[in-house]
């Protein structure tokens, strides 16, 4: 088969989700791309609306909460009325041709979307007969996405089966959904020996080791987390922070902890699975993916600052389910962690409802499907 996965640069989820696919698309022998969807209609676009997704997540989440929840309104309506689009379909039709083109060109036999812009996208092009392949979209997150009622793929793979109820709200046909589990890369469904993941990071058996990460746009407040987690902890006490894509998060942690020893600093990385492996807390913001990731680990979650709408519902299932506390300040992400890693119990009951929830081998599952079709 030659499958060609849609996915957009908002953060970095979506593209771990693809990643996580072709991943085992590649393993089966088949041909499978990842293609930026904004790109079709050039680069100079997709790159404006991902700079300007990004920078008002940072500095008006609030907003971002209620364009989201207004996207969720119109899609709605949209479901219980007919015959009226969102401005989101609206714009991401207008690059229609030239994804038509390519997936025609390339004789691609199924596209894969891995985030709303291309299903809308697809849809277009299904809607005026301009494609015959089938579509499916894979959800990165643990509630129905705004406006995903306006889309029409053949199959919907979703997080958890006690997510269907959201979908289901949002008028979507239940034949449609199948709860795969989001997918993870394959480095994230094992784990290594703690001693010996700790013994390649420098760390000693004895350590409390934290790991605090932001995201790979580095959202979200460390300073005052670690601080307070270094005020409340002890010799053997260990933060590693991970600041992502943030430089200036990195130069302000550097600075305000310069002469702390406890303190290991990390940018960018593609190791998160072997300081996942060597940590006894997370604290991270709610992403699907990341989250995702964690839960696959089998790691006590900590849930820190959730961007208003699919972050504040990734948090709500994870502590519904047991799966996680939640801190809405960084003061009290700090106490819940320390209280976390004192509380040998409390990590230990939150490790076994993970293994109770968890999906595994997602990505197989959503290939395999897709190879049966």
């Amino acid at each position: 088969m030659k499958i060609l996965i849609l996915s957009c640069n908002t953060g970095g989820g979506h593209n771990s989700a693809a990643k996580a696919i072709k991943e085992v698309f590649d393993e089966k022998g088949h041909t499978c791309n990842i293609m930026d969807v904004l790109a079709f209609g050039g680069q100079k676009a997709s790159d404006l609306v991902c700079d300007a997704y990004i920078e008002m997540v940072k500095k008006a989440p609030q907003l971002f909460g209620k364009i989201y929840k207004m996207g969720n309104k119109v899609g709605q309506f949209n479901q219980e009325k007919g015959g009226i689009r969102s401005p989101v379909y609206l714009v991401n039709k207008l690059y229609a041709d030239a994804l038509e083109e390519y997936i025609k060109q390339n004789n691609y036999d199924a596209v894969v979307c891995v985030h709303i812009f291309a299903a809308e996208a697809m849809t277009n092009l299904r809607k005026h007969g301009r494609v015959s392949i089938p579509f499916y979209f894979v959800a990165t997150d643990y509630y129905c996405s705004p406006m995903l009622e306006e889309t029409m793929p053949d199959k919907i793979f979703i997080a958890h089966k006690d997510s269907t109820f959201t979908y289901l709200n949002h008028g979507i046909k239940p034949e449609l959904l199948l709860p795969t589990g989001i997918p993870v890369a394959k480095r994230f469904l094992t784990k290594k020996d703690k001693s010996q993941a700790r013994a390649q990071l420098g760390l000693n058996d004895s350590d409390q080791v934290f790991l605090l990460m932001s995201g790979s746009m580095g959202f979200g407040d460390l300073i005052d987390t670690t601080r307070y987690i270094f005020e409340n902890g002890n010799d053997n006490t260990r933060v590693i922070a991970i600041t992502g894509h943030n430089e200036e998060l990195y130069k302000n942690l550097q600075a305000e902890f310069k002469n702390e020893t406890r303190l290991m600093l990390i940018g960018f990385t593609d190791k998160v699975s072997d300081y996942m492996d060597a940590s006894d807390v997370l604290l991270t913001k709610p992403g699907g993916l990341s989250s995702t990731e964690a839960l696959a680990k089998g790691i006590a979650i900590i849930h820190t600052a959730p961007i208003p709408g699919c972050e504040t519902e990734n948090t709500q299932f994870f502590t519904e389910h047991h799966l996680s506390l939640c801190a809405k300040q960084p003061e009290d992400a700090g106490r819940l962690a320390v209280a976390l890693m004192n509380e040998p119990f409390m990590r230990a009951q939150i490790l076994a409802a993970q293994e109770h929830f968890r999906c595994k081998d997602s990505a197989k599952h959503i290939v395999e499907f897709i190879e049966g079709r």
